[in-house]
């Protein structure tokens, strides 16, 4: 077995995820994560950094000879319909494909046709964000055909907005094959590996080669909006971490809330498909309200 952490976060990502600007200085430089990854278990190591691979390279230009280390990136895609960000994760790229992806990122849609075309594992992230900026559920499943591999775990993610992704994931590509990847999307030492993806694997070239066939599978934390919380508090001084996690709780509970009310519309959904089904079997002519025995 081999494992890895898919979705990991270092300097190099600012703390635009924390709403923190001001805390980039306390964020993780590259070798502190990958030490961490290691000692919590994991074979492979790599940083998925907002739009930049200078953590990746940075760490292999102090490691030439890492074998268990590769690059990878998120690119922050925007969704044309409503201008939402989405997070696409891109795996085992070089520099040129990093440029190009960058260029491409005003569409996602362009951007996994890209990754298909090189041939790069492109995981499709939350997909919250989208119905946050008022997309609908036909916009979600249009975003998903788009894709072969699909991040249903993500470690600073509530379970409710994981199951949600999987399910959604589950629904819409039923009949055809796809991928499915995890990640702690920690932004400190304290989380890395604690959400990994699992594969059959003898090394980074078999992993990475097992994420192209879909091979793969998840284990680990879900998140929440505490973990996310304590994670940076250990690590930055509470008077000038206060206010802007504050902010980042009660986003991420709002994003629980959502996530819960779109799978009771989905829940419904269901249930309304199941009954007009039930009624195409009705034999015609009967009043299935009759009880036994009652005539018209």
């Amino acid at each position: 077995m081999c494992r890895a952490d898919l979705h990991l976060h270092s300097l190099f990502s600012g703390a635009g995820h924390l709403r923190a600007r001001r805390l980039r200085e306390e964020l993780p430089d590259p070798d502190a994560l990958y030490r961490a990854a290691r000692a919590r278990g994991m074979d492979l190591v790599t940083l998925t950094d907002l739009d930049s691979i200078g953590g990746c390279l940075e760490f292999l230009d102090a490691h030439p000879g890492a074998t268990d280390f590769f690059v990878s990136e998120e690119v922050r895609a925007a969704e044309p319909v409503t201008g939402a960000a989405v997070g696409v994760l891109l795996y085992g790229l070089g520099e040129a494909q990093h440029r190009e992806a960058q260029r491409l990122k005003d569409d996602v849609r362009a951007v996994a046709a890209y990754a298909r075309s090189e041939g790069l594992v492109a995981s499709l992230g939350s997909l919250l964000g989208v119905l946050e900026a008022g997309g609908t559920e036909e916009l979600l499943r249009d975003l998903i055909r788009h894709f072969d591999c699909f991040e249903i775990r993500n470690g600073a993610e509530d379970r409710a907005c994981n199951d949600l992704m999987a399910r959604l994931v589950q629904e819409e590509a039923a009949g055809r094959s796809f991928g499915i990847t995890a990640g702690s999307d920690a932004h400190t030492a304290a989380r890395a590996g604690r959400t990994a993806t699992v594969a059959r694997a003898r090394g980074r070239e078999e992993f990475l080669e097992a994420l192209r066939r879909k091979q793969t599978w998840v284990e680990g934390a879900h998140g929440g909006v505490w973990g996310s919380l304590t994670e940076v508090v250990r690590n930055v001084p509470l008077h000038r971490a206060a206010v802007p996690l504050l902010d980042h709780c009660v986003r991420r509970a709002r994003r629980k809330v959502r996530a819960r009310r779109t799978r009771r519309s989905l829940d419904r959904i269901d249930v309304l498909r199941f009954q007009e089904k039930a009624r195409s079997y009705e034999s015609p002519g009967r009043d299935l309200t009759q009880g036994p025995g009652e005539a018209n």
